[in-house]
C-alpha cells in the first residue's frame, strides 16, 4: 500500500442529504445546475459571480488589456508565485525566494531538501510545456499531454513512475475516501479524455465549470502514484488558458480551503471548488491590473523627468547636427571640386560623385546612441580610367572604437568587390585596400578626424581628401 502526499483522490459517492452552505444558507435553497458530460452539479447561485467573471474577462479583452500578449505577461508575472504554491500545497519547504533562486538563476540552496529543489525545477518544465500546448487552441488536450505534463513534474525525483500511470493501490493521506483499485484507472482516465477532447476546444462560456470539472475529475481518478495535485492544476490551467482566460493559483493559505472544496467534489457538488476558482481568478485579474497600472505609472513618471531633461537636450542637440551637417556638405562638396579638377585636367579619365542626400536628425541620434538607422548612404565616388574602375561608397554609422573617443556619428568607407555589392574597407583583407576607413567630424573641437587602419589624428579636409584620391590611384590605376 501506497500513501499519497498529492491532492486528494475520493471514490464516487453523491450524498443528496448532506447540508450545503452558501454565504449563509443551506441546501434548502440549493438549486442544481449540472455540468454537461460530467457527474458535477453546482448551486446555480453562483451563475450571476460565474457570468460577472466572465463579462470582466470580456470587457479587458475589448479595450486590450486582456490579449494574447497580456495573457503571456500574467502568466510570466505569476510563474514563480504559481511553482511556490501549487509546491507548497503539498509540502514543498522552499519559500518564494529560493523557488526563485532555483527556478531561474538554476541554484542549489543549501540546507534544503533536494527533492524540494527538484519539483521546483521540475514544475518550472512543466509550465514551460504548458505555454507550448496553450496555443494550440484547435486541438484537443490529449491523453499524451496528461502523461507529459506529469512526466516533466516527477523527471529525476520518480522516473520510474513518470508519466505512468499506477500499477498499485493508493491510500490518501488526511482522508475519509479511499481511492479506486488501479485497475479501473485506465478506463476511468479514457472516459475523462472522451470527454475532456472535446470540452477543451469548445469551452464557449462554460469555461470556470469546465476547468473545474476537470481538475476535480482527474484528482477523483488519481491515476498516478504522486503528483496528481500538481497535475491536475497545471490541467485547470490549461483549460483556462486556452480559453483567454488568467491563470487560477490556489495559494498555500487557501490549502485547508482547497482541500474541503475536494472533499466536497467527491459527492458531485463543486459548488465550493468553483467558489474557489472564480476568487483565484479575479484575484489574479486584479493583482494583475495593479501592477499593471503600477507600471503605467513608472513609465509616465519615467517620460516626464525624460522629457525635463529632453528639453535642454534637444536644442544642444540640433546646434551640433547643424554644425555636424555643414561639415559633412563641406566634405563632399570638397570631393566634388576636386572630382572636377581633375576631369578638367585630362579628357581620358572620369571621376563622379554621385550624393544620396544627408543624414536627417533622427537617425543622427539614432547613430549618435550606437543604435542602428537604414538607409544611411550619404556619396558614392567613381573612379574610370580606360576600362578600370573602382567604386567606393561613404555611409554614415556610428563611430568605431578608437574613433569613437572623438565623435559619435562618422562615415564609413566601402567598396564594390561585386557588381552593386559594397564591403566594408574594414572586412577586405586584399593589399589594394586604401589606408582610409572612417571621417569624422567633432562639433565640440571643430575639426574632422580621419582613421586610418586604426589610428585616428585631426587633419584638414584637404589633407583627408588628397590622401585618400592618391591612396586610390595608386592601389587601382598604377600597376
Amino acid at each position: 500500500m501506497i500513501v499519497s502526499r498529492s491532492c486528494p483522490t475520493f471514490a464516487m459517492n453523491k450524498k443528496k442529504d448532506e447540508v450545503l452552505t452558501i454565504s449563509g444558507t443551506t441546501n434548502d435553497d440549493f438549486v442544481e445546475q449540472e455540468i454537461h458530460g460530467t457527474p458535477f452539479v453546482y448551486d446555480r447561485r453562483l451563475m450571476p459571480r460565474i457570468d460577472e467573471n466572465a463579462t470582466h474577462v470580456q470587457e479587458m479583452r475589448e479595450v486590450g488589456k486582456l490579449g494574447p500578449e497580456a495573457l503571456r505577461l500574467i502568466r510570466k508575472h505569476f510563474r514563480i508565485k504559481n511553482i511556490y504554491h501549487s509546491n507548497a500545497i503539498e509540502g514543498n519547504l522552499l519559500d518564494v525566494g529560493e523557488t526563485r533562486q532555483v527556478v531561474e538563476l538554476g541554484l542549489t540552496i543549501a540546507g534544503k531538501p533536494l527533492k524540494d529543489q527538484a519539483e521546483a525545477k521540475n514544475l518550472g518544465a512543466a509550465l514551460d510545456f504548458l505555454e507550448e500546448i496553450a496555443s494550440n487552441v484547435e486541438d484537443p488536450i490529449s491523453m499524451h499531454d496528461v502523461r507529459q505534463i506529469h512526466k516533466l513534474i516527477l523527471q529525476d525525483i520518480d522516473d520510474a513512475n513518470a508519466g505512468g500511470f499506477r500499477t498499485v493501490d493508493v491510500k490518501i493521506s488526511g482522508s475519509d475516501f479511499e481511492a479506486s483499485s488501479f485497475m479501473d484507472v485506465d478506463s476511468h482516465m479514457s472516459e475523462f479524455m472522451d470527454w475532456l477532447g472535446p470540452a477543451s476546444i469548445d469551452t464557449e462560456n462554460n469555461v470556470i465549470e469546465i476547468a473545474a470539472a476537470c481538475h476535480a475529475r482527474l484528482a477523483q481518478i488519481h491515476p498516478f502514484v504522486d503528483g496528481n495535485g500538481r497535475t491536475s492544476r497545471i490541467l485547470m490551467n490549461l483549460v483556462l488558458m486556452r480559453a483567454g482566460y488568467p491563470i487560477a493559483v490556489i495559494t498555500r493559505d487557501d490549502r485547508t480551503r482547497y482541500i474541503d472544496a475536494l472533499e466536497r467534489s467527491q459527492v458531485s457538488d463543486l459548488t465550493p471548488f468553483i467558489g474557489l476558482i472564480l476568487e483565484c481568478v479575479s484575484e489574479t485579474l486584479e493583482e494583475y491590473e495593479n501592477a499593471a497600472e503600477e507600471q503605467r505609472e513608472q513609465l509616465e513618471w519615467a517620460q516626464s523627468i525624460a522629457s525635463r531633461m529632453t528639453q535642454t537636450e534637444v536644442p544642444r542637440a540640433k546646434n551640433e547636427y547643424e554644425l555636424w551637417r555643414s561639415a559633412m556638405d563641406l566634405l563632399v562638396n570638397h570631393y566634388q571640386q576636386i572630382a572636377n579638377n581633375i576631369n578638367d585636367a585630362s579628357p581620358l579619365v572620369n571621376l563622379y560623385v554621385k550624393a544620396f542626400g544627408m543624414l536627417e536628425f533622427e537617425k543622427y541620434l539614432a547613430l549618435r546612441q550606437r543604435q542602428s538607422a537604414k538607409r544611411t548612404w550619404f556619396f558614392r565616388l567613381d573612379f574610370v580610367s580606360g576600362s578600370k574602375t573602382a567604386r567606393y561608397l561613404h555611409f554614415f554609422g556610428y563611430a568605431n572604437y578608437p574613433m569613437s573617443e572623438h565623435a559619435q556619428v562618422s562615415l564609413h568607407l566601402s567598396r564594390e568587390e561585386s557588381p552593386y555589392y559594397f564591403e566594408r574597407l574594414d572586412n577586405i583583407s586584399k593589399p589594394n585596400v586604401p589606408g582610409l576607413r572612417e571621417i569624422a567630424y567633432s562639433p565640440a573641437n571643430e575639426k574632422y578626424v580621419a582613421r586610418r587602419w586604426d589610428r585616428c589624428s585631426e587633419q584638414k579636409i584637404e589633407h583627408i581628401a588628397r590622401g585618400f584620391f592618391d591612396d586610390v590611384v595608386s592601389k587601382h590605376f598604377q600597376n
